[in-house]
């Protein structure tokens, strides 16, 4: 054996004998996105009943009709492009979520009145709603994702929504922006 050989052997032994004991990681990355499944599902709906909404989202104001694949975005006027870039890129933390999928529109209406004036409530920034794409409907393009996309231009709790990241439902799910009571 030369001396390059005992000498890199020697610092092999040294590495070995300090690895002693250390347990290898199970993922060498760190997940920095708070994940809808740790947030609490909104249950709580005791407070309201017919006469406790306060908004009413009409069918009137019909925006352009949107497919089930297509991305959305909407933003007040005065809403920060930073916070626009944000919420489009899935990057504000999501504090509570909704799903409303099988539910009619009546149904669908009323719940996301009352998820937004609860969320108000309860100081939540943003949230997740998850629609559907409406691959099941009877027609060519979704109905529930299309009024979602008109109720929530309308509402004025709302600061904007955006489609969400794939990893969140993708086009089927929108983050919302909520806007604090003062």
């Amino acid at each position: 054996m030369t001396k390059k050989q005992h000498k890199k052997s020697s610092q092999n032994d040294i590495f070995q004998e300090s690895l002693k004991g250390v347990k290898p990681l199970k993922n060498d990355r760190i997940d920095l996105y708070t994940h809808p499944k740790n947030t609490h599902p909104f249950k709580d709906r005791s407070d309201y009943t017919e006469d406790n909404i306060s908004h009413t989202l009409s069918d009137q104001q019909e925006t352009h009709n949107v497919s089930g694949e297509e991305f959305i975005f909407f933003a007040h006027t005065g809403l920060q492009l930073k916070t626009q870039k944000k919420l489009r890129q899935g990057k504000i933390p999501i504090d509570d979520h909704l799903d409303l999928h099988g539910l009619s529109i009546n149904e669908a209406r009323k719940l996301l009145v009352e998820f937004i004036d609860f969320a108000q409530k309860q100081k939540i920034r943003c949230v997740l709603l998850i629609h559907g794409k409406g691959y099941r409907a009877n027609s060519d393009q979704p109905v529930l994702k299309n009024k979602i996309n008109n109720w929530l231009r309308q509402h004025p709790g709302i600061l904007g929504f955006s489609s969400a990241q794939p990893r969140d439902g993708g086009t089927g799910a929108v983050y919302i922006l909520i806007k604090n009571l003062t």
